[in-house]
């Protein structure tokens, strides 16, 4: 009874997302079919797996999706016969993948026109393969995809001594697409969590390979191509800098875009990181030096920033200074931002070396600072953080040292240097062609302008 049930979910709990998408395609009169997707009608999921009847049913698909704001993140040239597209739904992130072919890696495992005509309409929207495909379906995923056996998997093998089967059927589909064999093997080795071991696995899509060769030759070149593509250097991840005026919300609109894009990133397989990119010495002889000034490198950026009377036209000291601090935040770059980003993260720094011309009133004058700004990496997105001088002077600052946002005491700057900064940075802003964000607006309305600018490069 228990299997039954689950064989029968009441569809009801679909996420709106995955509704919205059916109701588009529905009302396009595109024929589709729903595969895999038990977890999705009880609200466990939010991808969606969706075979279309013909090609050009399933190129309308991907046209609406792109109408309705989705961004392709797999096309054809990654795995034949499918693409994927993900985009958001009442600020939920949603992938869906469009297939023309029952397939995995551009294996055919199933001829795809009986599935429709024997297809069950649970209701308009919803359109399910009949049982015997569901099990073909299920186990050409463990064959070609998955090697293992999940629960859900396993209710479905297990209805094969069912007498209403129709097993003439599931013998022509295996053995027209060669992998009858393979299906026994999983069919008899069903009890276990990995029903094929290695030489298994190898030998049976040998088999398929050698009776297929176009098959074969397709698979071929993937292989080669994956094994080359570590080769090419392709910048992954995505970078995100907030810079600004100190008080302006760096730390809090940091963190708080974290929180926002954690089921983004979740759905996604994609790790985030939070990173600190004010002044911490790293570069051995930075630290070294630090070290020997101590309690000085307070007072010494005080001296030069805000006690000066007049900003000079031009300072050596500062220009070597300007010099000096590219190197070490490169440095820092490089050791470790830049190995997050190549491993596909998302990477929300919160200040950048871009500050350094906020920060110093004399940058205006520079003479170097300028070109040192074009040539240090830039972040795919940043954003000037801008509040009025009143405000400043009553906000407190965000703890750095705790993962929550936790306020402490500000120590209050000079109004004449709070507003030469804010010049710097509007000036900042100019040059490097990036948006101002107001922060005396609600938090969370800063967070859902930023992501919504920023997500496709994500996906």
């Amino acid at each position: 009874m228990k299997k039954n049930m689950t064989l029968q979910p009441s569809y009801q709990q679909t996420p709106d997302g995955i509704m919205y998408i059916l109701q588009l395609f529905h009302n396009h009169n595109l024929h589709y079919l729903l595969f895999k997707c038990d977890h999705i009608f009880q609200g466990q999921n939010k991808n969606l797996d969706i075979l279309f009847e013909t090609d050009q049913e399933y190129h309308t698909a991907a046209q609406l999706l792109k109408q309705h704001d989705f961004v392709l993140r797999l096309p054809e040239s990654i795995e034949k016969y499918k693409t994927m597209y993900c985009g958001f739904y009442n600020n939920i992130l949603y992938s869906i993948h469009l297939h023309r072919e029952v397939a995995w890696h551009g294996l055919i495992a199933l001829n795809k026109h009986p599935l429709f005509q024997n297809a069950k309409k649970v209701n308009p929207l919803i359109i399910i393969p009949r049982i015997e495909d569901s099990i073909l379906i299920h186990s050409a995923h463990i064959l070609f995809e998955n090697f293992k056996i999940t629960e859900k998997e396993k209710i479905y093998l297990d209805q094969i001594t069912s007498p209403k089967l129709n097993h003439n059927y599931i013998n022509q589909q295996i053995k027209k697409n060669h992998w009858r064999k393979a299906f026994e093997t999983i069919i008899q080795n069903r009890e276990k969590k990995h029903p094929l071991n290695l030489i298994q696995i190898i030998a049976l899509w040998t088999n398929k390979l050698l009776n297929e060769p176009k098959t074969a030759v397709y698979f071929t070149t993937k292989l080669i191509k994956r094994a080359l593509r570590p080769l090419t250097f392709n910048q992954k991840g995505l970078l995100i800098a907030l810079i600004g005026v100190n008080g302006s919300g760096k730390s809090t609109l940091t963190r708080k875009l974290l929180e926002h894009y954690q089921p983004s990133t979740s759905h996604l397989g994609i790790k985030q990181s939070y990173y600190y990119f004010g002044w911490k010495p790293t570069f051995p002889l930075t630290s070294l030096l630090s070290h020997l000034l101590k309690k000085n490198n307070t007072k010494t950026f005080q001296a030069i920033n805000l006690h000066q009377k007049k900003i000079p036209l031009f300072s050596l000291t500062q220009e070597i200074l300007f010099i000096y601090l590219f190197f070490e935040f490169y440095y820092r770059y490089r050791t470790e931002i830049l190995p997050l980003i190549k491993k596909n993260q998302l990477v929300i720094c919160d200040r950048y070396f871009y500050d350094i011309y906020g920060q110093y009133p004399y940058a205006k004058n520079s003479i170097i600072i300028k070109p040192l700004l074009k040539l240090f990496p830039k972040p795919h997105f940043t954003y000037v953080l801008d509040v009025d001088e009143k405000s400043l002077q009553t906000r407190t600052k965000t703890d750095k040292n705790h993962s929550q946002i936790s306020s402490i005491e500000r120590t209050l700057l000079p109004l004449e240097y709070v507003q030469q900064q804010r010049k710097n940075y509007h000036a900042l802003s100019n040059f490097l062609r990036c948006k101002i964000i107001d922060t005396n607006q609600d938090i969370t309305i800063c967070t859902k302008n930023i992501i919504q600018d920023t997500w496709r490069k994500l996906v």
